[in-house]
């Protein structure tokens, strides 16, 4: 069966279009300032991080999903120049947390995988492995459950303490939020007849949103599916994540945004942490609807008080085509609540 035909396409979207993203509901940060660690250490250890987020990783259950090394000589090879020695990708994923935790808030796969950069300058013969700190990532995706918060927070904690034992010369720091913005997420559903058979329905939703994207130029730099995880122990995947007949998250790129942040004047690859943009998509069992939620760009501008009028010019284009991208597939804009709390 088909997509094409399935899709309701709203009307109003093709007459009415003022802003890509809704209203949030209020939702108040945490008093936390941490945006992300910073363990910096003298010289070159590229081989040896490569290792430790494959192997040393897996002992504490976090699995290296899509790895995408060398990232520098891409912007090298692409744009004819790069101010990096270093600029590495480790996405990250622990099912056995966070998929229970999809059960009471699926927002979390906003940042399910996340990211474990390594950068080095040329300017510095300093290597700088970081990730985002938990609590900002909730904020975030506005996430206020308790629970949710608490399990999602001390998941860190093993990893952290893993690359302190590996890297005990690391002198740790870490980047601080400069501010939220009030518009951090941008969330959409996507209403569709129901099918003959749900499988087939999201394989065809998946051709046509990988194609999609690719056609504006975009990367679809990994694919994790989180219902039917190969890193789970339960086989059947009926105890993980019931009432879910599909969950996956998508890690979008483009090389020419990624450059310009990271990279190119007045480089910041300590803002790959955000990279690469992980958005998920899930049908609940019994729904005719794919829910797809993602943080906006723009909430980097804020956080990391960006001012390069380059850099933010890219920022406000991506955040203008991406939400496009969906409504072309049959999006709805929503706000951002959690979606199982919706009545």
């Amino acid at each position: 069966m088909k997509l094409l035909p399935t899709i309701i396409m709203p009307f109003a979207l093709s007459l009415v279009f003022t802003s890509s993203l809704l209203a949030n509901t209020t939702f108040t940060p945490s008093p936390n300032t941490k945006l992300a660690v910073e363990y910096t250490i003298d010289g070159n250890i590229d081989e040896d991080f490569f290792k430790f987020s494959k192997n040393a990783t897996e002992e504490i259950n976090f699995f290296l999903t899509n790895p995408h090394h060398n990232v520098n000589l891409v912007y090298e090879q692409q744009v004819g120049k790069t101010s990096l020695n270093q600029l590495s990708f480790s996405s990250l994923v622990n099912d056995k947390v966070v998929r229970p935790l999809m059960n009471i808030d699926p927002r979390i796969g906003g940042y399910t995988p996340f990211n474990l950069v390594i950068y080095r300058k040329k300017s510095t013969n300093k290597t700088v492995i970081t990730h985002i700190m938990p609590q900002a990532a909730l904020d975030v995706l506005q996430i206020s459950n308790k629970s949710v918060r608490e399990t999602f927070i001390k998941m860190f904690e093993p990893l952290d303490a893993a690359i302190e034992k590996r890297y005990p010369e690391a002198t740790k720091s870490y980047t601080k939020i400069q501010g939220f913005s009030k518009k951090t997420m941008m969330n959409f559903e996507i209403p569709f007849d129901e099918p003959e058979d749900i499988d087939d329905f999201f394989d065809d939703f998946q051709e046509r949103f990988e194609a999609a994207f690719e056609t504006k130029g975009y990367i679809i730099a990994g694919f994790y599916d989180m219902k039917d995880s190969l890193n789970s122990e339960d086989t059947n995947d009926e105890g993980a994540m019931p009432g879910y007949s599909t969950y996956v998250v998508w890690s979008l790129c483009h090389v020419s945004f990624s450059y310009t942040i990271f990279d190119g004047k007045n480089p910041m690859p300590q803002a790959a942490i955000f990279a690469p943009c992980s958005m998920y998509a899930y049908i609940k069992e019994g729904e005719n609807k794919i829910v797809i939620g993602m943080p906006i760009l723009g909430s980097w501008t804020t956080i990391l008080a960006i001012t390069d009028k380059e850099k933010l010019a890219k920022i406000a284009q991506l955040d203008t085509e991406i939400p496009a991208i969906i409504h072309s597939l049959g999006g709805i804009d929503t706000d951002n609540q959690n979606p199982l709390l919706r009545k």
